[in-house]
């Protein structure tokens, strides 16, 4: 079971805003199909990022404090539909002048305009437990019922396969009976796993609408997908859990077959959620998000991408990041061309952190008790914020450890220059979404818990372990290999033995006995035992990271 870490604090999510873009140097956008042929991206100028020149009365998030009402700047929401937002066979989306890409691992940017941010506001650091802190989202009579108990922020209405069929992942193949790929190939699906282990696949995944994954049954060590991307691209009503995505390369240069291919794409899909995910070893960026709305990403990790050496590259939204862990990245923490919501994050090793491009469009930003930590990469930390200028922001709370002196410490991260501060936080408060009091506690929450932390593997632990060094250890990688973790640099994930469900309905037997279920009759699965608006298989798979059914 993996308790929920953090306290909780009301902030605003609800509220839609779609904006004009076309920059970017590096990549030329998403490619919004599982098998791109081939790769775009003009390189142009961009220019130089700001930071560093703190607003005055940026305070620490306080545990009961909310926004109120809603502030979104003029033209926040302007019209969407840059090109490269729609998929297109054998070419990649928008490009234009912006930020600085990287080629082949050079990870040269601008420089950013020089100014100290003041000292950090105070702020409480509450706690509570965690069934308090699941109390707001259960659902049933009288309460919303979410993609699972915990989920927040844009996607959180995700379905995914609740009331479909349970499919089972019985072997580690690239195709075929029982293969991941086969189980995710049709809608409607609940997917679980009896094998745990590397699944390598040759091409891209393409995961049909209506789809859970649910990586947290895998027994053993877990499962983790290398070879390839894992693509959501032109489909809706995604929730995948508890995953490791790790394409890797083959000839590691722009000449790779597989260059123009990110750990996971949401071009032109809506409505996703990903928790605990870790995506590692992309070429192209590790999750590439063009055209896409409604996209939640918490508790996950992004770290080691190789190639462009990109994080995230995210339009159209809007997007929420939550409890999330970016690491070892050139830039793109994320490229936010869309209006967003970034809350309790921690970004350490960067070369440019939070970005917008300087994009012509004008998106809305919540930036809240995020923590920024310099690495042995870090050649300006006060690029934190990276070509930010004109966007409308909202800071609060947020943390700059410039000095890589093996401490958590810094100061206040304020308003970078050329950004215009918003009032309030630019959604109206109907959504609730956790956050930790202070980025302090926000660190410590991420370190314990974020990416496929039911069992960290080798190369989450060396993320893990460059975070936690606070400045001292960390790299660019250029491939997999030159980590030196064994297995081509991917590491080993035990197998393990999945518990007897004789029905197949992939709740065990010892489970469905527990709570008055027929372990023979596989129709229970789609039941609701205790009337909460989460089926039963929900139920058991939620109950494994959370514990409410044990």
């Amino acid at each position: 079971m993996r308790p929920n870490v953090y306290p909780l604090i009301l902030l605003a999510t609800l509220g839609t805003h779609c904006g004009s873009t076309a920059q970017d140097s590096g990549d030329g956008g998403s490619t919004g199909s599982a098998t791109p042929s081939g790769t775009s991206g003009s390189t142009g100028s961009g220019a130089a990022g700001s930071s560093g020149s703190a607003a005055s009365g940026v305070s620490a998030v306080s545990g009961s404090s909310t926004a109120s009402g809603s502030s979104t700047a003029s033209g926040a929401s302007g019209a969407s539909g840059a090109s490269g937002a729609s998929p297109s066979s054998g070419s990649s989306g928008s490009t234009g002048t912006g930020e600085t890409g990287t080629s082949g691992g050079d990870a040269s940017v601008e420089p950013a305009e020089s100014g100290t941010p003041p000292g950090m506001a105070s702020g409480s650091s509450g706690t509570t437990s965690p069934a308090d802190a699941r109390a707001p989202f259960e659902g049933g009579p009288g309460g919303a019922v979410y993609a699972f108990p915990e989920a927040v922020g844009f996607g959180r209405t995700a379905t995914g396969g609740r009331g479909g069929t349970v499919v089972h992942v019985t072997n580690l193949t690239d195709t075929g009976a029982g293969s991941l790929r086969d189980a995710v190939s049709a809608g409607n699906r609940i997917v679980v796993f009896d094998v745990g282990g590397a699944i390598t696949i040759a091409s891209a995944i393409s995961v049909s609408s209506n789809i859970t994954i649910a990586g947290q049954t895998a027994p053993g060590d877990g499962i983790a997908i290398q070879g390839n991307e894992l693509s959501f691209s032109s489909h809706t009503n995604g929730i995948a859990r508890y995953l490791r995505v790790r394409p890797g390369c083959t000839t590691c240069t722009r000449t790779d077959p597989d260059f123009a291919r990110s750990g996971i794409n949401f071009a032109s899909s809506s409505t996703m959620i990903l928790d605990h995910v870790s995506i590692e070893f992309a070429q192209w960026n590790n999750i590439d998000s063009v055209g896409a709305t409604n996209i939640t990403v918490q508790h996950s990790i992004t770290a080691d991408p190789i190639g462009q050496q990109f994080a995230a590259h995210t339009e159209t939204g809007p997007y929420t990041w939550y409890g999330d862990l970016f690491a070892n990245a050139h830039n793109r923490n994320p490229l936010a061309k869309a209006n967003t919501q970034y809350v309790n994050n921690v970004i350490y090793d960067y070369e440019a952190g939070y970005t917008a491009g300087n994009t012509a469009g004008t998106f809305s930003h919540d930036i809240i008790a995020n923590v920024f930590i310099a690495g042995p990469v870090t050649t300006s930390p006060s690029d934190a914020f990276f070509q930010v200028n004109n966007q409308p922001m909202f800071l609060s709370g947020n943390l700059l450890d410039s000095n890589a002196n093996g401490m958590l410490d810094g100061a206040a991260l304020g308003l970078p220059g050329g950004a215009t501060m918003l009032a309030a936080a630019w959604t109206v408060p109907a959504t609730p979404l956790p956050a930790s009091v202070t980025a302090t506690a926000a660190y410590a929450a991420v370190i314990a818990d974020a990416g496929a932390s039911l069992h960290r593997d080798p190369i989450d632990a060396l993320v893990i372990a460059d975070v936690t060094s606070l400045g001292t250890k960390g790299h660019l990688w250029t491939t997999p290999t030159a980590t030196g973790l064994a297995n081509g640099g991917f590491g080993t994930l035990a197998g393990g033995t999945p518990p007897v469900d004789t029905d197949g309905d992939g709740m065990p037997d010892a489970w469905e006995l527990r709570y008055g279920l027929n372990p023979n009759s596989a129709t229970d699965a789609t039941g609701d035992f205790d009337h909460t608006g989460y089926t039963n298989i929900e139920k058991y798979i939620n109950s494994i990271v959370d514990g409410q059914y044990p």
